[in-house]
């Protein structure tokens, strides 16, 4: 607090006083039971981690409003009870909101309606709705809402509300933003009626407003509400900040407090949850413009805020009156104490891949960095150490560096050995890659965590046989990585190709004009790298897709940067490279046409290969009681693998 006396002063809004300005914003992690639809203990634990860790305010992500029209997606999180399925409708959030209070932090749950995002196959059967009538691509037929949907829908979300302070929650969350139902009305881009719904701003604000009134009228004066818009959309034809803020006074005086976000559903989510290649704090500027337009409501600020520096100038400076954070909370819940302790370098960077949020299309609600997150149920189960051993980690990237802090935190007596002469492994790149230094971060981060710890640390040391006797472990964890898949084609044994990381380590050997072969996620960020650097680069990529093993969020944000640098970065894909040159490759495309391009340097991507040599020599050792490879010499994978496995094997060393 000494270092921050104004993010961490508390602020009082009606009968609520928020102990600090730093809120934990909606990060769609909600399990429902199957059987009654209510909240399951995963998301008691999950949240009570945030309110845990110091957080003024703590949102449940997006609670459809309703079962029949307004789900995008599968789950049955919604407040309003099944009274079918729930014999005490409101016990299982109750659970959540009491887990919440008891940690000093404000419950909070943001409601919606998807609109004309919904499809049938989420609600049961039935037609979704929205402020046009028309059909998408995939054939689903939308409503075009009439006055009497609108008053049901309104209704709805006052109900909801009523069952939100019912249920223990002392605030709302009004989605109006991100291109939901009230953002669709909202938005020129979207809002294509020609009634009094329609056309101006005063028109397309009329159903917004008619929801914001039904709920203030149904929870009364003393209950909170929240309304979050985005303050620009990044959509062509869409909302505009100027637009954004006349909107906001219409609401002052009806309203608590105004989330100001970014971005839509529709083609610019990236926006929404803010990319490696977005600043940090990128909507800081329409909450200030909130501000400096005359809005009276107290501001919230959103978006890929972790400085603590920066978010104190903030409140200090009156640009916003609170900075809710997301990512970086289910990276480390304990993000508000560290701070309030003087611990920055203790909090665990967020990486902004996205993966938590992304990874819900693939059933993948999990954070890179944090092995806890989502999982916080299932790790209760881990036993207390009986003995505490001897342990040897082999390998000094991520993964080894995460098993060894965890090892080292469980009171094991753990050496960590290292070839080379510095640590982090396939993250090194990090510092030369201007897009990834959160990865950066991240590393450094363990770097620092591993040498404050009692690990014993040895760079400059090949694990052998005769090392591994000589440190005589109990329990063996190997970390030795992997390296890059060699390709050989025609001709490259006397035009030699470089890998995409020696672009990094070895820039010199890249001129002017190249060939990158391979356009997986790896391929495409280097030939970025390489494009802004000034090299003009062709990616040639066997299959259709590019990127295809990155989420869906990142890859748009991906997509969009090499749109930026189109007259660069050129990609051709279903072609099979056949042949290097002297003056570039040969390839043959999808009709089998033979082509060629002229490139100075020919670089590849297409995969990395396991250091599985150490594995099986150190497994031949009869000396362990416990053994496990992690990472990805147990297959080439990402970041997440090497954390997450390389501390579920610290804590199975009991």
């Amino acid at each position: 607090m000494r270092d921050y006396p104004h993010l961490f002063s508390p602020k009082k809004i009606k009968n609520i006083t928020f102990r600090n300005r730093i809120f934990a914003s909606p990060t769609s992690l909600v399990w429902p039971d199957y059987y009654t639809g209510m909240p399951d203990e995963s998301t008691v634990f999950y949240y009570e981690d945030k309110a845990r860790g110091g957080a003024a305010s703590v949102t449940l992500s997006e609670t459809a409003v309703n079962r029949y029209d307004s789900s995008r997606r599968p789950n049955d999180d919604i407040l309003v009870p099944d009274f079918e399925r729930a014999i005490f409708p409101t016990s299982g959030w109750l659970k959540v909101t009491d887990a919440i209070k008891r940690h000093g932090a404000v419950p909070s749950i943001q409601i919606f309606h998807g609109g004309d995002t919904s499809e049938p196959i989420f609600t049961r059967g039935h037609q979704p709705i929205g402020p046009n009538g028309f059909t998408k691509e995939n054939g689903t037929v939308v409503r075009q809402m009439n006055e009497e949907d609108m008053r049901r829908v309104a209704n709805e979300f006052a109900e909801t509300a009523w069952y939100a302070k019912y249920s223990g929650f002392q605030k709302v969350m009004i989605h109006g933003a991100h291109g939901w139902l009230l953002a669709q009305f909202l938005s020129p881009a979207t809002n294509h009626r020609t009634d009094e719904y329609g056309g101006s701003l005063e028109n397309r604000a009329r159903f917004p407003l008619m929801v914001v009134d039904a709920i203030r009228e149904r929870v009364g004066e003393d209950f909170l509400l929240e309304y979050r818009i985005s303050g620009k959309e990044y959509l062509e034809g869409g909302l505009e900040i100027d637009e954004a803020v006349e909107f906001a006074k219409m609401l002052d005086g009806k309203i608590d407090l105004l989330h100001v976000s970014a971005g839509s559903y529709y083609a610019t989510k990236q926006y929404t949850f803010p990319s490696v290649y977005l600043p940090h704090g990128c909507n800081l500027p329409l909450a200030e413009a909130m501000k400096n337009g005359g809005v009276k409501t107290p501001i919230v600020t959103v978006g890929a805020h972790y400085n603590p520096i920066e978010m104190e100038k903030i409140i200090a400076e009156g640009k916003a009156d609170f900075i809710a954070i997301g990512r970086a909370i289910v990276a480390d819940p304990q993000l508000p104490n560290k701070l309030f302790a003087g611990k920055p370098l203790d909090v665990t960077p967020c990486l902004r891949c996205t993966n938590c949020l992304g990874g819900k299309y693939d059933g993948h609600n999990e954070c890179d960095v944090n092995p806890l997150a989502g999982n916080e149920l299932y790790t209760l189960r881990t036993p207390n150490v009986i003995d505490h051993k001897r342990v040897l980690v082999i390998g000094g990237g991520p993964g080894g560096m995460k098993a060894a802090i965890t090892a080292a935190q469980r009171g094991h007596t753990v050496t960590l050995v290292e070839k080379e002469a510095t640590l982090g492994g396939n993250l090194k790149f990090t510092d030369i890659d201007a897009h990834k230094d959160d990865l950066r971060r991240f590393k450094d981060y363990l770097i620092y965590q591993l040498e404050k710890s009692a690990v014993d640390i040895q760079l400059n040391t090949v694990a052998d046989i005769n090392l591994v006797q000589k440190i005589n472990p109990q329990s063996i964890i190997v970390a030795s990585g992997a390296n890059p898949l060699e390709l050989k084609l025609k001709g490259s044994d006397k035009h030699p190709m470089i890998h995409a990381t020696e672009v990094y380590t070895t820039p010199e050997k890249v001129g002017k004009k190249a060939v990158m072969i391979g356009g997986g996620l790896m391929g495409c960020e280097v030939a970025l790298h390489l494009a802004e650097a000034g090299v003009d680069v062709t990616i040639l990529e066997l299959q259709e897709g590019l990127a295809v093993d990155s989420n869906r969020i990142h890859q748009a944000a991906l997509f969009e940067m090499m749109e930026k640098m189109r007259d660069l970065v050129h990609t051709k894909t279903l072609v099979k490279v056949t042949e290097a040159t002297e003056g570039g490759v040969r390839y043959l495309d999808s009709n089998g046409a033979e082509h060629m391009i002229e490139a100075d340097t020919v670089i590849y991507a297409v995969g990395m290969k396991p250091n599985e040599d150490i594995v099986e020599e150190v497994r031949k050792w009869d000396g362990w009681e416990t053994f496990m490879p992690i990472g990805d010499c147990t297959g080439a994978s990402v970041v997440r693998k090497a954390v997450h496995t390389g501390y579920h094997a610290a804590m199975d060393i009991i």
